[in-house]
Parts: C-alpha cells; sequence; structure tokens
C-alpha cells in the first residue's frame, strides 16, 4: 500500500493507493513542521488516515511538504507519522521535489510552485540539482498568493490603487491600517491573511489594474528566480500551486513574452505524484 501526502501552506492532499489504483482521497490542513507540533502531526494521521488503511502490513509513506527542508524538520515529521504507522517505510521530502516530479517526472527541466508561497527548482529527472532561494513573503516569493496581496494592500493604503478599485476593494474587506498591520506584524500565519485577498484580483481580473499586477508579479517571478537557472531559456519550465492554476491564461502570456518553453500547468500535485510512485 502506498500513501502519498502532498502538503502546502495551507491544505495537506492525501492519496491511498493499493499499489494499482486510488483507493481514498483526503483532504486535511496544512502540516509544515516549521509551525505544527510534532503531536498536532500525530493526530491528524491518527484521526484522518489511519481510520482508512485496513492493511498495515507493507506501507509505503511518500510525505512532500512545505517546510520540509534538512534533517530535522524532515524528522520531525517523520517521527509523527511513525508513532501512528510503527511498521512503515516512511519517506520525507521538500514540497519541491514533490511538484518536480509531479510535473516532470523522471524528465530535466525547471518546477516552480506558485501558490500562497512560490519557489522553483532545476531537475534532472531525479533529484533537485538547483534551487534559487524564494526567501519567503517578506524578502521574496514572488509570483505568489502572498506577493500579490501583499501589493494589494500596500496600493490601498497607499493610494496608490485607482480609486474606483479602491472603492471596491474597501467595500469587500476590512482594510483599516491599524487592522492590516496588526495581522501582517504580530498575526499567527501572516503569509496566509496576505495571499486571502488574491481571491479579489481573481473576481476582478477583467479590470486592467489587477490583471497587470498579476502580469508584473510573474514578470518578477521570472526575472529574479527562472533567468539564474543554467539553460532556463531551453528547458521545459512547467507550474504548479493554485496562483499558477488561476492565472493560467496571464501566465502563459507572460511566458511567451520572454519566449520561455511553456510546460505543463497543474492545480495540485498529489495525483501526478502517486502517478510517478506507481511508476505510471
Amino acid at each position: 500500500m502506498i500513501i502519498i501526502a502532498d502538503s502546502g501552506s495551507t491544505n495537506t492532499n492525501w492519496i491511498i493507493s493499493d499499489d494499482r489504483s486510488v483507493i481514498e482521497k483526503v483532504k486535511t490542513e496544512g502540516l509544515n513542521p516549521n509551525f505544527s507540533s510534532s503531536d498536532h502531526i500525530s493526530s491528524v494521521v491518527k484521526e484522518n488516515i489511519l481510520p482508512l488503511v485496513h492493511d498495515s502490513e507493507n506501507i509505503r509513506i511518500y510525505f512532500y511538504g512545505s517546510g520540509c527542508s534538512g534533517n530535522y524538520l524532515c524528522n520531525k515529521v517523520k517521527e509523527a507519522i511513525r508513532k501512528i504507522f510503527r511498521n512503515a517505510d516512511i519517506e520525507v521530502n521538500s514540497d519541491l521535489l514533490g511538484s518536480a516530479r509531479a510535473l516532470l517526472g523522471r524528465d530535466e527541466g525547471i518546477a516552480c510552485i506558485l501558490g500562497t508561497g512560490s519557489n522553483s527548482c532545476l531537475y534532472d529527472g531525479e533529484k533537485i540539482t538547483a534551487n534559487i532561494s524564494p526567501l519567503g513573503f517578506i524578502l521574496g516569493d514572488e509570483g505568489s498568493g502572498a506577493y500579490l496581496g501583499k501589493r494589494l494592500l500596500a496600493d490601498h493604503l497607499k493610494g496608490i490603487m485607482p480609486p474606483g478599485v479602491s472603492e471596491l476593494f474597501s467595500s469587500k474587506y476590512d482594510t483599516h491600517k491599524d487592522l492590516v498591520i496588526e495581522k501582517v506584524y504580530r498575526g499567527e500565519f501572516p503569509s496566509k491573511y496576505i495571499a486571502s485577498f488574491v481571491v479579489f484580483l481573481k473576481d476582478n481580473i477583467s479590470n486592467p489594474y489587477c490583471s497587470e499586477l498579476v502580469e508584473d508579479s510573474f514578470r518578477d517571478f521570472i526575472n529574479r528566480n527562472i533567468k539564474f537557472y543554467e539553460r532556463y531559456d531551453i528547458l521545459t519550465i512547467s507550474f504548479t500551486g493554485s496562483i499558477a492554476w488561476h492565472f493560467d491564461s496571464i501566465l502563459r502570456k507572460v511566458m511567451k513574452s520572454y519566449d520561455l518553453n511553456m510546460g505543463e500547468i497543474i492545480k495540485e500535485p498529489a495525483d501526478k505524484i502517486m502517478e510517478f510512485h506507481l511508476g505510471k
């Protein structure tokens, strides 16, 4: 039996397979080891995954997660899962490797994540060979939901946003400066809060201000990340994540303007990761 977990900042997508076909799919909260305790990770697995596994023998678990970088954090997740599945073969890797395997399989290329945060890597068909550090939503994360939301909030509060758009924005959200500052600088999950405003862009994408903001964000992602990989101009570049998925037409337009090789765009990589491990 194979269990796949693809854990982002917001959700974790679980897929359970009997080595031939999918048995169950489950969505739980995101399990980033930087923010989730070992006990909490174990609790989520026990409550949501254990009841779906009827054969406790020969279980292989592949967990790909945001925040799973370095031995300490990967082992934290591995041991939390092992408390529930004591005899399982457990492998924990970054969500970036999971995305690369989902998007490129065993082919060489550049894999990108554009979700709440952003990331990218050069992948040789087996492993990540180069990674431009995304640096998080304060210093980087170009092209991400947090990056877009940050621009929206800043433009609104600084009076840069066009008046008509600003009035519409104010009617939908409580954007009093003191409240925004509190949530961004002292809130528990500021990147999620900031990224939540991307819904406004999606709903108003026909407005030139909104479409140009998304386009500029994707250009920043390419200029500050993609262009620093060797052979970026000849390799296939593929994307996963909600931002890439919902704004795919703008992303394709920007990629074409740079004359780059556009690959696949998928919303969530879990199904493709399962195909990779099933050898399909």
